[in-house]
């Protein structure tokens, strides 16, 4: 291999490659990351076998070829060079990188070791605009499990039909579901797409629309000159439908922002307890928020608009706050049964998403 290229496109593909070389895996292959030269292009690679990332940056390529370098030093150095023309020679297991009169050179890995970098070659199976993508895996993957026991609480269930997609995730405390429009889908189809991949695609979407490909147990979302897979995650979701009451006795619309600022605030006090727990007690006009502890109390009051009965309710905090940071609505609708049933946090104007809390037992 023989090329030369511009150090700020190798520092950027660097930067989005690296996110998948896993250096804290006990097999020291997945930590490299793959450079391919060829027909005037370069393109890094890397995976951990979970998610799957490469980009292309343009390069003058001299001499085709593959080698697999050390991730860490490799990327570390790259972000570090003058960021000028940056020449890379690869001579049996050494590869020379040159910029200005710099000089650097470092042992490659075993090219037969690594595995095959997945790229899904299926016509798209929707496209989604950037902004809408990037809102719907904030929304969704809030809620997903870190549980290992329990893997496909650990995806996010995605449902394509009728031009939507609705994707739903749960820990067993708590539930997110959100609906998107989406252009050319391909077909109505279920899947779980593993919550940590969704959040990656996050961090790499720049583009204006993002074209998606579910094909061969994989996810694949083409991101002009990067692309990014991820294994699916198989198994039967719970029926989520069930969980999600369809009639409440109190509903209450708030002020979003005034809301999440006071609910942050009373979290400050408890967030090193065990359950984090905040108190809201609606009536008059107000959403009294509280909590306690040894050390002391906060309590505030947010106006607000009740249809029904006064309630009174305790959450974790986090939970509650995740939920109201999340919804990106000037004003929120919160609905309730009892003290002990499921809260429901949606748009007091639109309905494409929807929050659903477990309450702590409320003690008066």
């Amino acid at each position: 291999m023989k090329l030369i290229c511009d150090g700020l496109d190798l520092a950027d593909a660097v930067n989005v490659v690296s996110r998948a070389a896993n250096g804290r895996t006990v097999n020291p292959i997945l930590e490299g990351i793959k450079l391919t030269a060829t027909d005037g292009k370069l393109t890094l690679s890397a995976t951990d076998l979970e998610i799957y990332v490469s980009k292309t940056i343009r390069a003058d390529v001299k001499v085709n070829g593959t080698i697999i370098v050390p991730g860490k030093l490799f990327s570390e150095y790259a972000r570090k060079t003058d960021k000028n023309q940056i020449s890379i020679t690869s001579e049996g297991d050494t590869v020379i990188i040159k910029h200005g009169d710099s000089v650097c050179n470092f042992q490659t890995l075993m090219l037969a070791e690594y595995p095959d970098i997945v790229s899904l070659n299926a016509k798209p199976h929707f496209g989604i605009s950037a902004n809408d993508f990037k809102d719907f895996i904030s929304k969704s993957t809030i809620s997903a499990s870190s549980d290992d026991s329990r893997p496909v609480l650990k995806g996010v269930l995605c449902e394509i039909a009728k031009g939507e997609i609705t994707g739903i995730a749960l820990d067993g405390f708590r539930l997110s579901k959100v609906t998107k429009q989406i252009a050319n889908h391909g077909g109505d189809i279920s899947v779980i797409i593993p919550a940590r991949a969704l959040e990656e695609v996050k961090k790499l979407i720049v583009d204006e629309e993002v074209s998606v490909v579910i094909a061969n147990k994989f996810f694949q979302v083409n991101l002009g000159s990067a692309t990014f897979a991820s294994r699916l995650i198989e198994g039967e979701f719970i029926n989520y439908k069930q969980i999600i009451p369809t009639a409440f006795e109190s509903s209450v619309v708030v002020e979003k922002a005034a809301f999440e600022q006071s609910v942050e605030r009373a979290g400050l006090l408890v967030r090193g307890d065990k359950i984090n727990l905040v108190t809201l007690k609606v009536a008059d006009k107000k959403i009294g928020i509280t909590s306690n502890n040894e050390i002391g109390k906060i309590a505030e009051k947010v106006d607000a608009s009740l249809t029904g009965k006064d309630m009174a309710i305790s959450f974790n905090a986090r939970y509650l706050f995740d939920a109201l940071r999340a919804s990106g609505s000037d004003f929120v609708k919160v609905e309730f049964n009892t003290e002990i049933s499921p809260c429901v946090i949606t748009s007091a104007k639109t309905g494409d998403y929807l929050f659903l809390i477990l309450p702590v037992r409320f003690s008066s």
